[in-house]
């Protein structure tokens, strides 16, 4: 039962891009540029899609683990220094193929909503909201990658990046 409570925590975590903290788009040594974020679409945080988990693995601390029901997605999660990287995998357990790569930074002070706007494809899907009550928020669907924007408080209408989503 532990596991598929797990299970279901990371998937909707996952699915839903709930983050319970603020994030940047910043490494340790310096600010993601808008070019770095919309080429190539396939590279988060040193992770590529279709990379084996076991780099991955080799490369971070050890993250917590969790896996879909059916055992055949899993999911790994490593805190990092600016922020929470979840790795999702196929196949068998430390043996499978990245398939989705998502980051939520712990600091507002990556590109702003307007930047990056300027820099996805006409076909990418955009939607913003305003909300005094809830705060503000935007996000850019662009093809298989999709960021996530909000504001430190409803009253500041600058929107920063906080999740980056990388998928097959």
């Amino acid at each position: 039962m532990k596991k598929v409570l797990t299970a279901l925590v990371a998937s909707s975590v996952i699915i839903t891009g709930v983050s319970a903290t603020n994030a940047h788009a910043a490494s340790e040594s310096s600010e993601i540029s808008i070019e770095q974020l919309v080429h190539p679409k396939s590279t988060l945080e040193g992770v590529d899609i279709g990379m084996p988990i076991q780099v991955v693995l080799d490369n971070n601390i050890k993250p917590i683990y969790s896996h879909s029901v059916d055992g055949t997605v899993h999911y790994y999660e490593f805190r990092k220094d600016n922020g929470l990287l979840i790795v999702t995998t196929d196949g068998e357990k430390d043996k499978g193929k990245v398939t989705k790569v998502s980051m939520s930074y712990n600091n507002l002070n990556g590109p702003s909503f307007e930047d990056l706007k300027n820099n996805v494809s006409n076909n990418a899907t955009v939607h913003i909201s305003y909300n005094k009550i809830n705060g503000n928020w935007a996000y850019i669907e662009d093809g298989k990658v999709s960021y996530q924007f909000k504001s430190d408080s409803p009253d500041n209408k600058e929107l920063k990046l906080y999740r980056i989503d990388i998928s097959q």
